[in-house]
């Protein structure tokens, strides 16, 4: 996140969203392996379309061949991260939720 601020500077935007990328990827690979060994297929392989988007993302901007479909290209991106997002969220949320009503004492 600190490294998003410097996108309102005047240094290389190319290079701060490289390095953005570059962070973004260890984070994305540490979920991609919790995800795996909880067994959570589904999401897993929703990441890993959202992972061919960010190719596609990168391919169409540093190709210059379909730059004018990029701006789209990248909502569809984000819209499908976020939504990526917030299925693991809710997943975890259901599945504390269930794990913590277990738990629960009685009140009889």
């Amino acid at each position: 996140m600190i490294i998003a601020f410097f996108l309102f500077t005047n240094i290389n935007h190319d290079l701060i969203t490289n390095l953005a990328s570059f962070f973004g990827f260890v984070a994305t690979v540490g979920t991609f392996i919790g995800l795996f060994k909880i067994k959570w297929y589904g999401l897993f392989i929703f990441g890993l379309f959202n992972i061919l988007l960010v190719g596609l993302n990168n391919y169409v901007y540093y190709t210059n061949g379909l730059i004018i479909y990029l701006p789209v290209i990248q909502k569809i991106t984000f819209a499908a991260f976020l939504s990526w997002i917030c299925c693991i969220d809710i997943n975890l949320y259901y599945k504390t939720r269930t794990a913590n009503v277990a738990k629960a004492p009685k009140n009889y």
